[in-house]
């Protein structure tokens, strides 16, 4: 019941789950299509601080590998073509993106998608407290693609209207950076 509750709230927030994933409240494993690799979280403890959960990477000589903490849910898009895997935390108001690779370690630059989103979110006007974030997959080509949306008051401001800013960027996972483009095809948020 808690999990429908949760898939319903986020279904209104705007940001469902779009692929397989883990409910941090419940715990999982999700395996990759070709059946190598596993991504599992143990149920996050209702008493504990913050009540996150930890996503490890279980595969080829990897016993358990921590990924990164999350609250709510957490989408899974695997790129073994690439060594990768993509990962959305999803809350019912916020989302952010991390990429990890497929292996006992970190190869290869810096992930930077993140903080690529959050700074060109930034240079489209000035949000005092940003009270949500979502974050919608596209294809541009054969590249994939994100929508991103933040909202919140005005600087200075306690209550009120909201301001949004929302931009496209494509998401280059060799690089791990995300770079402004026009638009995401395929990419929706209401």
């Amino acid at each position: 019941m808690v999990k429908v509750g949760l898939v319903a709230a986020l279904v209104l927030a705007g940001a469902a789950p779009a692929g397989p994933g883990i409910d941090g409240f419940q715990g999982g494993r999700v395996r990759s299509p070709d059946g190598r690799w596993a991504i599992s979280a143990r149920a996050a403890d209702p008493d504990g601080e913050g009540m996150q959960t930890t996503a490890w990477l279980r595969g080829p000589g990897i016993r358990r590998r921590p990924l990164m903490r999350f609250e709510r849910y957490l989408d899974i898009r695997w790129r073994p073509d690439i060594g990768k895997v993509v990962l959305v935390e999803r809350t019912i108001h916020f989302a952010r993106v991390a990429v990890r690779t497929l292996g006992p370690r970190e190869v290869g630059p810096r992930d930077r998608i993140q903080a690529d989103i959050e700074h060109g979110l930034a240079g489209l006007g000035r949000i005092g407290t940003i009270e949500n974030r979502l974050i919608q997959f596209g294809k541009l080509g054969a590249a994939t693609c994100v929508l991103a949306e933040e909202s919140g008051l005005p600087p200075g401001r306690k209550e009120g209207s909201f301001l949004s800013r929302r931009a496209a960027f494509r998401l280059d996972f060799a690089t791990g950076r995300a770079v402004r483009v026009d638009a995401c095809p395929g990419a929706r948020i209401e």
